[in-house]
């Protein structure tokens, strides 16, 4: 390179370096003077500000969360009380029925002529037995006689409610109010008592079985509301009660079962709905304070805490999270405050001012907005 080259390049060299000190120069003294005036008002205050919140006290409450299956209050499957041929099927699938209602008709010609025989034989032993009472005073008639004639006015009554009650057999009536379901059998077929002609089931409540682990065994009580999702309903709650306990606790899966009702006045649930059961537990109370307060060291969880004006350490054991909020094993009490805005230069026993928020609406159980609020 030659000496005119070498001389440019220094003198360039030497122009930038002036000009990128001079840059630096003007910085520094710019945060100089930043940096004296923050001290300048920090030593006129001699505190530290921040923002703090009440200790609050919650329950340590947990909730159980189970699976079970729903049945109905009541549910049988129907069947004929005697063999035949289906004279009639008065019902349909789904159809909700009161008790008592006709549901199904066998063939029933015989049993009406029974009845009808029943009736003319209690008729005569009727008026068979007032003429023997009426002539016994004379003698013309025996005491022995009278009371066989009482004794056949006993069997023709026995004998008109045995056709009476066959005949009724002859017809399917609906034990309880229920919806029934889809017919098995259609008019003409040959039934027997063993025949299946449909289900019938209450579900004005339904009944839903689940199981809970051995260690809450004796944390659930009857009457204990319950709250209940399924998801043949996503998005629908339901509230019910446990209204019984099984007596033993199974050996292989040491759980014990228990059984909740809920209501079913829409008439939404069915037999066999899967669904998820939610049961709260008490617990006791616990210091509760905003997450963002709970900070960490190598030692522990801790809080610092406000007293007479200064900062104090306060060590703390997380017990439960919850929506922002911590619930704390420590050692405070309601009238203590917590640092949640400011505890980063915080030192044990500094003097502290304690400040109020800027923007009250502002939520203090989100670590997002609390860090980016500005002390007022």
């Amino acid at each position: 390179m030659s000496k005119a080259k070498q001389l440019i390049f220094l003198l360039v060299a030497g122009l930038v370096a002036g000009v990128l000190w001079h840059l630096f120069s003007s910085l520094s003294m710019q945060e100089r003077g930043e940096i004296a005036s923050v001290e300048e008002q920090e030593d006129a205050a001699g505190e530290q500000p921040v923002i703090v919140r009440e200790v609050s006290f919650e329950s340590g409450a947990s909730t159980l969360v189970s699976v079970g299956t729903g049945q109905a209050q009541q549910s049988i499957t129907l069947f004929p009380e005697s063999a035949g041929q289906v004279r009639d099927v008065l019902f349909s699938a789904g159809q909700e029925v009161v008790q008592g209602d006709l549901l199904l008709a066998l063939d029933k010609e015989d049993e009406e002529l029974s009845v009808e025989l029943a009736k003319l034989q209690l008729e005569d032993a009727r008026q068979r037995l007032q003429r023997y009472e009426s002539a016994a005073p004379s003698g013309a008639v025996s005491t022995s006689e009278v009371d066989q004639a009482r004794n056949a006015l006993s069997v023709a009554q026995i004998e008109l409610a045995q056709a009476e009650l066959a005949y009724t057999r002859r017809m399917l009536l609906a034990p309880f109010d229920g919806v029934i379901g889809i017919p098995q059998v259609d008019p003409g077929d040959r039934v027997t008592e063993s025949t299946a002609i449909a289900t019938l089931d209450d579900l004005s409540n339904l009944l839903v079985d689940f199981k809970i682990p051995e260690a809450y065994a004796y944390a659930i009580d009857k009457g204990q509301e319950v709250e209940a999702q399924t998801w043949a309903l996503p998005g629908m709650d339901f509230t019910g009660t446990v209204t019984s306990l099984g007596s033993q606790i199974d050996e292989e899966t040491r759980t014990l079962q228990v059984r909740a009702r809920l209501p079913n006045e829409q008439g939404q649930l069915r037999t066999g709905m899967s669904f998820v059961m939610e049961l709260p537990l008490s617990g006791e109370l616990y210091p509760a304070v905003p997450a963002v307060a709970v900070q960490w060291d190598r030692e522990a969880a801790y809080v610092w805490r406000v007293r007479d004006g200064q900062a104090e350490r306060q060590t703390v054991e997380v017990v439960k999270r919850s929506e922002g909020w911590a619930l704390l094993s420590a050692q405070l009490t309601g009238d203590d405050r917590v640092v949640v805005e400011g505890m980063q230069s915080l030192r044990e026993g500094m003097p502290v001012e304690v400040r109020q928020r800027q923007n009250n609406t502002a939520d203090l159980t989100n670590p997002e907005t609390a860090g980016n609020q500005n002390d007022g």
